[in-house]
């Protein structure tokens, strides 16, 4: 490797660290404004946008909660609120039998709030099937022995662009300029693409491009 390619690779790695503090350390500052989406994903593929605006994600995540209370087990929904520029905020999941959310960057611990009320746009997650296995999260990301934090704001772009199925579509054919190796944890592992071509307005494998912002895949690599 000649010297200015190992210099933009060195670059590149670090950059990568350094946005990914900022976004998780200084979420604020990130999303410079306001909350623009907050999707719900269903185990079929299918998403659903409930609107935008911190209030929406208060229903959710209620500030005035008395305490935290335990996870609870059954069927759930996944919920990714996004900042501007389609970057998404730490995920979380809906219990409706328990009426309550959880939220964690990690699969194991999470902060957990009673629900007093839904959105009104609740009525629009009818068409979405409710997960009843333990989702599957990525391990690791690493490009050309680099390795992307995770979890990170940027995993999460990468678990939420490939959750949402219904929306993929055909890659494109031209060769692969960004491959990010891919390893996994839970009880989905098998079933997980370990290989992903890191485009400009997605992330592909096995044939298909799942759809992401272009503003998260700039974010994400640099195509040189």
């Amino acid at each position: 490797m000649s010297r200015e390619a190992y210099h933009r690779v060195l670059m590149t790695k670090w950059w990568l660290v350094l946005a990914t503090l900022v976004v998780m350390l200084f979420p604020a500052a990130a999303s410079a404004k306001d909350i623009t989406k907050i999707l719900v994903v269903g185990a079929n593929g299918h998403s659903v946008n409930l609107g935008s605006g911190w209030t929406v994600l208060d229903d959710f995540r209620p500030e005035s909660a008395a305490s935290p209370v335990s996870q609870p087990k059954g069927t759930y929904l996944l919920l990714y609120p996004l900042m501007e520029q389609g970057l998404p905020m730490e995920p979380g999941r809906f219990y409706p039998t328990a009426g309550v959310s959880c939220w964690s960057w990690s699969p194991g611990a999470s902060d957990c709030f009673r629900i007093a009320r839904l959105p009104k746009t609740w009525g629009q997650t009818r068409g979405l099937t409710w997960f009843a296995a333990e989702q599957t999260r990525l391990r690791s990301l690493t490009w050309k022995g680099s390795h992307y934090t995770v979890p990170s704001n940027y995993s999460v772009a990468i678990e939420l662009a490939l959750m949402r199925t219904q929306a993929a579509r055909r890659a494109p054919t031209s060769p692969c300029r960004w491959r990010i190796r891919a390893q996994w944890q839970g009880p989905g592992t098998a079933r997980e693409p370990t290989s992903l071509c890191l485009r400009g307005n997605g992330v592909a494998t096995n044939g298909r491009l799942y759809p992401m912002p272009r503003s998260v895949a700039t974010m994400l690599h640099t195509v040189s």
